[in-house]
């Protein structure tokens, strides 16, 4: 395998295009723009493929990836100002040439229908991860189980869904220590059947997050992590959240939004606020989507999506 080369995983395109940043005896570490570090076999790295990119874009994607994978092995990041978020679409309407162009007949298409409502072979589906995330987070299954037993039932909601990369959700959650899941589990509890705004209950089930990384240093829960069991057990209520989707979803819209911001009370309100506005043109547009998980992935994948030559 060249190490100058891009790659994708076919199993898992969501991953983005990956760069070799190691090249070990018998494994190859690549760095993926999605995804982070990921290690294959030799022998067994089938689902790679390689992608061919216009000289600037393998450029732009070297610094990109090398840039993190630097700081990861502990390089001092180049210091750079705030910068303001960008538009990827002019206008609305060219965001909906693009979702029709990746998703013939829109919501209601067999495309995002079976594929992208449903998932994928390696599973993802996104009805399925609703019903199971409503039959293991219910307030019954709070009242009788304990904080491991809701600590695993938590688990498998998080890794049936792959509306969250696993180095924002479930790897940083599986490193909660047993003596913090108590607390999680209580906050998770709040979060989804407890009083008063949704938003301020948000702000507290982060804060009950006794989040590590490797080396047992406190981590910052992420805005995915942090909003897809609201996102699954209220489709229809509440979002999950992709901060830099949300945010160039934002300068589109002209709603201004702060996408480097914690996860707090007053960010979650700023953030829905674009899926509902989102929410109301595609209505308007005549498209029907079923809840706000579908708002999400309208958003998610026409930022995520490669920009075809005609949109």
């Amino acid at each position: 395998m060249p190490t100058v080369a891009a790659y994708k995983n076919e199993m898992m395109p969501e991953w983005g295009l990956g760069l070799v940043v190691e090249d070990q005896p018998g494994n190859w570490v690549l760095m993926f723009e999605h995804a982070g570090r990921r290690k294959f076999i030799k022998e067994k790295a089938k689902t790679l493929v390689t992608v061919t990119l216009a000289p600037e874009a393998m450029e732009a994607l070297h610094a990109k990836l090398h840039g993190r994978h630097a700081a990861r092995a502990g390089a001092k990041p180049k210091s750079k100002k705030p910068s303001k978020n960008v538009a990827r679409f002019i206008t609305f309407d060219d965001q909906m040439k693009l979702f029709e162009k990746i998703f013939p007949g829109g919501f209601e298409g067999e495309s995002f229908s079976n594929g992208e409502r449903e998932g994928k072979p390696k599973g993802g589906s996104k009805t399925a991860g609703i019903a199971l995330a409503q039959a293991e987070l219910s307030p019954e299954r709070f009242a009788n189980g304990t904080a491991d037993e809701m600590f695993s039932a938590a688990k498998k909601v998080l890794s049936a869904t792959n509306m969250v990369f696993p180095i924002e959700g479930s790897i940083p959650f599986n490193s909660l220590a047993e003596e913090d899941r108590p607390a999680a589990m209580a906050g998770l509890k709040e979060l989804l059947h407890g009083d008063g705004e949704y938003a301020a209950r948000l702000e507290q089930f982060a804060s009950s997050m006794h989040l590590k990384d490797k080396s047992g240093k406190a981590k910052k829960i992420t805005w995915p992590l942090a909003t897809i069991f609201g996102a699954l057990y209220y489709p229809e209520e509440q979002i999950c959240v992709k901060p830099t989707a949300y945010a160039a979803e934002s300068a589109t819209l002209a709603i201004a939004v702060e996408k480097s911001q914690p996860v707090a009370a007053a960010g979650y309100r700023q953030f829905f606020k674009i899926a509902k506005a989102v929410q109301e043109k595609l209505a308007a547009a005549g498209q029907k989507p079923r809840d706000l998980v579908d708002i999400y992935s309208f958003i998610y994948r026409t930022h995520a999506e490669k920009t075809p030559t005609a949109v």
